[in-house]
């Protein structure tokens, strides 16, 4: 009798002291993240390769479990950049990729591809155009350059998981 009453307080000890359950749920790849970028940034000081600090824009849930928590940390990287040029050619900033934090701080691979462009001035080329014929001051204008595009911290971009994982989460 003595044995299995020290068996049962022993049971009840180590259930009581026991870390706290977990539940795993299994992230398919494609949930949608918002994410900004933390500072401003445009085609004229970014270049390919480099990576674009960013934060999760709010908490994003799987079957009521929180995965990804407004505020972590995100990169996504630039694939290419141009500047604007004259005869109001803009700029360009090609995005591709990049990864975000989990709530439990592991990176998760993230896919997105978007192409952002300045403004395109258009009156530079009919001014140079018109010049050649006539008035051959208004090639002037062709030193006017387009706009820079530019990547804001207001602007979301919406990422999505690239691959499906298992998520460890810790019940309350």
């Amino acid at each position: 009798m003595k044995k299995i009453f020290v068996l049962f307080l022993l049971i009840a000890f180590v259930n009581m002291y026991s870390p706290v359950l977990a539940k795993t749920i299994e992230v398919k790849s494609g949930v949608r993240i918002p994410i900004t970028a933390t500072v401003q940034y445009t085609s004229k000081n970014v270049e390919a390769g480099q990576k674009i600090d960013a934060i999760i824009d709010e908490d994003v849930k799987v079957k009521e479990v929180l995965v990804f928590r407004k505020g972590d940390n995100a990169t996504i990287k630039v694939s290419d950049a141009k500047k604007a040029g004259f005869v109001g050619i803009p700029g360009e900033i090609y995005i591709i990729n990049g990864e975000v934090i989990d709530a439990n701080g592991e990176k998760r691979a993230v896919e997105y591809v978007q192409k952002i462009t300045g403004e395109e001035k258009t009156y530079p080329k009919v001014c140079l155009g018109v010049s050649i014929f006539f008035l051959w001051p208004l090639a002037l204008v062709g030193f006017v350059k387009g706009g820079q595009a530019k990547i804001s911290p207001g602007n979301v971009m919406e990422v999505s998981t690239r691959n499906d994982f298992d998520f460890v989460a810790e019940k309350l």
